[in-house]
């Protein structure tokens, strides 16, 4: 089966999923495991990559595209088998399910700019309808025009950006590009990383585009957030690499440092947000921007180091984000998931409403921390061998640099420090007040069954798998990386593994503890609670856990409260008191309202122009000629 086979397989999973209901999920199944195929099977034989790839201007596969279509199988897969347990609104999963993974596969295979552009708009067309499933919900439809016009907005610049490459090169093949683009000009470089770089960083939902993803993927179903979050933003990550980093290279030492300065601020600033949420899909949502902050920190570590003629800090940049890239797929799919087993079980996902659910659901349970622990940069979980590369890399900017840029290095280096530390605190209150304690509320417990807990268990694996075990891994990172002698590359980015195996065996040494102490006799003594009857509503909430955060970053939250009084007796004897407080998010209220408002003033204002005799028309098509004249002349 070549790529042709593997398209066709996904061309009938559609028809498939539109026609069969029965049918649906395993054809699926099946499409996701090619994927998974051949995206393994590209990264461990060069030689069957080189075979793929024989589909001229139309396929291509190379060793970075493998990669990608690698986590895009896993991620697709283990969503599929999630779904057979998990309870879908209405049909539209199942309709539009397979056209987005493959609209999603034909984006990583596209070798010419139409078919590029097609995939990708087809790819935002599917995850819209996917997003806006409960349609009927006024947030749900608000979110997913806010992510339509976002997404449109990318499209647009990314189109102009490889129409600009396309018109200094005189080809829309994108093998050619990777021959010949490196040899324009600066001032064309220059244009085309800012048209393709701010198209992409919107589909990825960096600082300040970021506005959609803590909207859309919240509301859409727990599969389809696994999805968008695991796979689909990562598709902006491989056009920065693919693009401007592998075509474009050697790129102005700038812009490498723009990627920098962006990642710093997204991984900063998504978590702190992701701190003050109460819903656990939103607060999983703001992950995904700090996530991708922290992938653009080794994006621009790989990108100075090609600058620099550095082949050794380059591949470590290269190995630190795509190992990232595959680390945040495996844990934010698995987080997602478990979410969504906690919305069906209780059927809310706000905290300040949920708690002890370890003793209803508690394999979830289990792998929702397990999951925290991967996401906190925890040894010896994936995210911490990522993160820890990602560490490396920019300590050896101050290394290898001088002034300004290594001070620049070591400056971000305390960023993400910060960063991994204010996940572990997110994510302690996340898993303290949802699954300890005891439930605040009484809720309606919906039974969980195994095929909705065993993706979450499997991704846990390879979560401590890829941890204990990552240089197999990274050895691959060198075969991607163009230009860089694999030796050098293999000696700048092996891991040390045996603190990795200390960590693990204290892990399961913990384990094994918690197991047996469950078989002893345990004491329990009353509550303290001053002297009243302890009641669940006494615990601590998510607004209090992080409060101290709230009083140090309000200069960023712009905290505000409100309280009102009711009663006949207001204002000395009220009956009651309702306490509301909240966060603003600067970048809504003084950026996207006011541009908002100025669109929508100036969309007003130009309906007056339409609203003519034909005359007047007549006079704006001569005066657009005459102009056009002019400009030619």
């Amino acid at each position: 089966m070549g790529l042709w086979g593997l398209m066709g397989i996904g061309v009938a999973s559609c028809l498939v999923g539109t026609s069969n209901i029965r049918w649906s999920r395993p054809s699926l199944m099946i499409f996701s495991l090619g994927i998974l195929f051949w995206g393994a099977l590209g990264l461990v034989s060069p030689r069957l990559v080189a075979t793929a790839s024989a589909v001229p201007g139309v396929l291509q596969l190379t060793p970075l595209r493998a990669y990608f279509l690698a986590i895009l199988g896993l991620v697709a897969v283990m969503s599929t088998w999630y779904r057979w347990g998990y309870h879908e609104h209405g049909g539209a999963v199942r309709w539009w399910i397979s056209p987005f993974l493959l609209s999603m596969v034909t984006v990583l295979l596209a070798n010419n700019v139409w078919l590029f552009m097609t995939a990708w708009e087809g790819m935002t067309i599917t995850s819209f309808f996917l997003v806006t499933t409960e349609h009927d919900r006024v947030e749900v439809q608000r979110a997913g025009y806010i992510y339509l016009v976002m997404s449109q907005m990318s499209a647009m610049l990314i189109l102009a950006g490889m129409l600009q490459m396309a018109t200094q090169l005189h080809t829309f093949s994108f093998s050619t590009w990777t021959l010949r683009a490196g040899a324009l000009p600066n001032t064309s470089k220059n244009l085309i990383i800012a048209l393709l770089g701010m198209g992409f960083a919107i589909k990825s939902g960096v600082v300040p585009f970021h506005i959609w993803l803590p909207r859309a993927h919240p509301v859409a179903p727990a599969p389809v957030s696994s999805l968008m979050s695991g796979v689909m933003i990562k598709l902006g990550i491989f056009g920065v690499l693919q693009f401007l980093l592998f075509d474009l290279r050697p790129i102005p030492t700038f812009w490498p440092m723009v990627l920098l300065a962006a990642g710093a601020v997204s991984s900063l600033l998504g978590v702190l947000y992701a701190l003050m949420e109460h819903d656990l899909k939103r607060l999983l949502a703001y992950h995904s921007i700090e996530n991708v902050g922290i992938i653009l920190l080794g994006i621009g570590v790989m990108g100075i180091g090609l600058n620099r003629h550095l082949p050794a800090l380059a591949a470590l940049g290269l190995a630190a984000s795509l190992f990232h890239t595959l680390n945040h797929a495996v844990f934010k799919s698995q987080l997602f998931l478990a979410a969504g087993a906690v919305e069906q079980h209780s059927g809310t996902l706000d905290a300040d409403h949920l708690g002890g659910l370890i003793r209803t659901i508690p394999a979830i349970a289990v792998g929702f921390i397990a999951g925290s622990l991967a996401i906190s940069a925890l040894p010896p979980f994936n995210g911490f061998v990522s993160e820890w590369l990602t560490l490396r890399g920019l300590l050896g900017l101050s290394i290898h640099a001088t002034g300004i840029l290594a001070v620049y290095g070591l400056g971000l280096a305390m960023v993400l420090g910060l960063t991994g530390a204010l996940a572990g605190l997110c994510f302690v209150k996340a898993s303290g007040v949802i699954f300890l304690g005891e439930a605040r509320r009484p809720v309606y417990h919906r039974r969980i069954p195994i095929s909705m807990t065993g993706p979450v268990w499997a991704l846990a694996a390879v979560s401590l798998a890829l941890g204990i075990f990552p240089n197999p891994l990274v050895r691959v990172f060198t075969a991607i990386l163009p230009g860089s002698t694999p030796a050098q590359a293999l000696a700048a980015v092996t891991v040390p593994v045996r603190p990795l195996y200390t960590a693990a065996l204290i892990l399961f040494g913990v384990v094994f503890f918690v197991l047996i102490s469950r078989v002893w006799d345990v004491r329990t003594v009353p509550r303290w609670a001053c002297g009243r009857v302890p009641d669940a509503s006494m615990q601590i909430t998510s607004a209090s856990f992080t409060k101290a955060i709230r009083t140090t970053f309000a200069v960023i939250y712009r905290p505000h409260r409100e309280l009102q009084a009711l009663g006949p007796h207001v204002p000395d004897f009220p009956a009651q008191l309702i306490y509301q407080g909240g966060t603003r998010p600067i970048w809504e209220r003084y950026i996207y309202r006011p541009l908002y408002r100025g669109v929508w003033t100036a969309s007003r204002l130009s309906t007056h122009l339409q609203a003519g005799p034909v005359r007047l028309y007549l006079a704006y098509l001569l005066a657009t000629v005459g102009v056009m004249l002019a400009l030619l002349h």
